[in-house]
C-alpha cells in the first residue's frame, strides 16, 4: 500500500530529536515500511516562514487560508522551508528512518502557474509527475517533501502543504492521505471545536467550501481533501498530529479523526 502523510501547524515547533511529535510519526512511519508500505511525507512550516519573514522585515498575510507571497516573500518562504525540511531528514534518520529531503521543484515533480490576483506568488493547478517519488519510494527512501514548486520557467512558487500533499496523493493513487496539524477534525463550524465531524461525504465537503462552513485555515485543508478523494486517493483523512501514534491508531480505528468518504 502507498501512503501520503502531510504534517503541518505547530506540530512542528519542535524540530529536535527531543519532539514527542517526531517521534511518534518515526514509530508510525517505521511500522507501515516494516509492513511492507510506501510512504511520501509533505510538510508544511509557517511558524519558521513566520520568523523568518519577520526578521526580514518582509510583510506576510492570509486570505482564504493561503498565504499571500510576494517576488520578494519567496526566496525567504524557501530559506525557512529549506531549514525545517533538513531538521526532519535529519530527525527522522536519527529514528532509523532512509529519508530523502526535497522540494516541489526537484526533478520538475511539481510545477504550476501563480494564482497571481491578491495572492501574488502562489501555486495553483498543480501538475505533479511522480516518477522521482516512485522511484525513492520503491527503492525503500521515504521522500520528505517541502512545499515550493516551480512555474516551469525558472522561478519558484509557494504552495500550500496541504494542497500539494492532495495533488501528490492523488498522482500517487495513494491508498491513503493523512492530513496532521494542529486540529482533531473538519469541524461543521470551523469556530467550534465541538461539531467535529467523524465522517463528511465527498459532496458535503465540496458544499462546506462553497458557503463558508470551511473557512480561514480548513479551507487548503477541504480542498486538498476533496482534491485527492477525487482524483484517486482511496482514502483520506484530517486529525491531529499531537496525538500519539495518531496514523497507526487511525488504522485501528481508534483515533478521533475526520474520513471523507466518497
Amino acid at each position: 500500500m502507498r501512503f501520503v502523510v502531510k504534517l503541518g501547524g505547530h506540530s512542528l515547533d519542535d524540530l529536535t530529536v527531543a519532539s514527542s511529535v517526531l517521534n511518534s510519526l518515526s514509530e508510525d512511519l517505521d511500522a507501515l515500511r516494516s509492513e511492507g508500505h510506501q510512504v511520501c511525507l509533505v510538510h508544511g512550516g509557517g511558524p519558521q516562514i513566520d520568523a523568518l519573514l519577520g526578521a526580514l522585515n518582509i510583510e506576510s498575510s492570509f486570505i482564504d487560508g493561503l498565504r499571500v507571497t510576494s517576488k520578494e516573500a519567496v526566496s525567504g518562504i524557501q530559506m525557512a522551508l529549506s531549514a525545517v525540511n533538513a531538521s526532519l531528514v535529519t530527525v527522522l534518520g536519527a529514528k532509523g528512518l532512509s529519508t530523502v529531503g526535497l522540494s516541489g521543484f526537484d526533478g520538475n515533480l511539481a510545477t504550476s502557474s501563480p494564482l497571481d490576483g491578491p495572492w501574488g506568488q502562489v501555486a495553483t493547478d498543480l501538475k505533479i509527475d511522480p516518477v522521482l517519488l516512485l522511484g525513492l519510494m520503491e527503492s525503500g527512501f521515504v521522500p520528505v517533501l517541502s512545499p515550493v514548486v516551480s512555474n516551469g520557467k525558472g522561478n519558484l512558487l509557494n504552495c500550500n502543504a496541504d494542497e500539494l500533499a492532495g495533488a501528490v496523493a492523488s498522482a500517487l493513487k495513494a491508498d491513503a492521505l493523512f492530513l496532521l496539524s494542529d486540529i482533531d477534525q473538519i469541524r461543521s463550524d470551523v469556530n467550534d471545536s465541538t461539531t467535529g465531524l467523524d465522517r463528511v461525504s465527498l459532496e458535503e465537503l465540496k458544499l462546506m467550501t462553497i458557503d463558508g462552513r470551511a473557512s480561514g485555515g480548513m479551507l487548503p485543508k477541504a480542498k486538498a481533501a476533496i482534491a485527492a478523494s477525487s482524483q484517486g486517493a482511496s482514502r483520506v483523512i484530517v486529525a491531529n498530529a499531537a496525538l500519539p501514534n495518531v496514523i497507526t491508531r487511525i488504522l485501528r480505528n481508534q483515533a478521533k479523526a475526520t474520513e471523507v468518504v466518497a
